[in-house]
């Protein structure tokens, strides 16, 4: 009997350890939950009753390129499309470039380059870039007789009765300014005058007895010759062209006030107002005195700059 009652409790414990070891790891009886983790929209959930604890992770999206989507690096979920590129035009040396992620396509512009000038180098006309120098001016290397404000020079032309004697005195710009426009100079949009006061003075005995005739024209400091024209309209007004920037420009010539032209004293004075009408900041123009004998006629006084500078002409840049 004692044995039956043995075994019957051995084999009850050995049951109810057996109930016990089932209900650990089969159920959550005793709180010993399985969880599987977290996911973006779900938290932490029980395998064997459902339980849930905590929260969903979230999604965590990836930066959209310009060639990938955005999308969840844990679930693979797709949240927005790809940029697409943002292409910058194509320069003269790159080509089209994607603002955002630098891919390129297709090949550089390569330069546009417009001719040297006198005032400027080959440039491309895209994005600036120069190459070698300007035109060198005709005038540059010339030796002349250069005139300064406020210095009186020798001046050497014909006499007024007989054009093979020479007569000498002095010449000298007196003044020089640069002005949009006066009484005398009509203002014009985008020009501006250069005006030079000019003077000659002679009291040699030549001058006293047989007067003396000037001579003077224009000439340009980059193509030499301006052609100015020998007739002025009504406003007295004459017509040359100048090479600015690459560009054939008209401008005007125009003399002003006569200030003296008379014997002062013995002594034989012109002195006058010479205008030229130029584009701003234009510097080329040329004004000349020279050797009377040099023109056939008082018609002819505007002659060619390349036919007058010799190494008796005096020269003013107007600039």
């Amino acid at each position: 009997m004692k044995r039956f009652l043995l075994w019957t409790g051995v084999v009850i414990g050995a049951a109810a350890i057996g109930v016990l070891v089932f209900l650990i790891r089969s159920t959550c009886v005793f709180g010993n939950h399985v969880y599987t983790p977290a996911t973006c929209t779900e938290p932490e959930i029980c395998t064997r009753c459902k339980e849930t604890r905590g929260e969903p992770l979230g999604h965590a999206y990836s930066k959209a390129t310009c060639s990938e989507p955005s999308v969840c690096v844990r679930c693979g979920e797709r949240h927005a499309d790809a940029l697409g590129h943002e292409w910058l035009p194509a320069t003269c040396t790159e080509p089209e470039t994607c603002a955002r992620c630098e891919e390129t396509r297709g090949e550089p512009l390569g330069h546009s380059m417009r001719d040297a000038t006198f005032q400027t180098p080959a440039t491309c006309s895209r994005c600036g870039e120069t190459s070698g120098e300007p035109l060198p001016p005709a005038f540059a290397d010339r030796a002349v007789n250069e005139l300064t404000v406020g210095e009186p020079v020798p001046y050497t032309t014909a006499s007024f009765e007989d054009y093979s004697i020479d007569v000498t005195g002095i010449a000298e710009i007196a003044d020089y300014r640069i002005i949009d426009g006066d009484e005398t100079f009509p203002a014009r949009e985008g020009y501006e005058w250069r005006i030079v006061t000019v003077r000659l003075v002679f009291d040699g005995e030549d001058a006293q007895q047989n007067g003396v005739q000037s001579a003077y024209t224009f000439g340009d400091y980059y193509t030499l010759d301006n052609a100015i024209s020998r007739s002025e309209d009504e406003n007295g007004m004459r017509t040359f062209a100048a090479d600015w920037y690459g560009l054939r420009v008209q401008c005007w010539q125009k003399t002003g006030r006569t200030l003296e032209n008379d014997w002062y004293d013995r002594e034989l004075r012109f002195t006058w107002e010479e205008g030229v009408q130029v584009p701003k900041g234009y510097d080329g123009v040329l004004f000349i005195l020279y050797h009377f004998c040099l023109a056939e006629h008082a018609t002819r006084l505007y002659l060619p700059a390349s036919e007058v500078l010799n190494d008796n002409a005096l020269v003013f840049r107007m600039k």
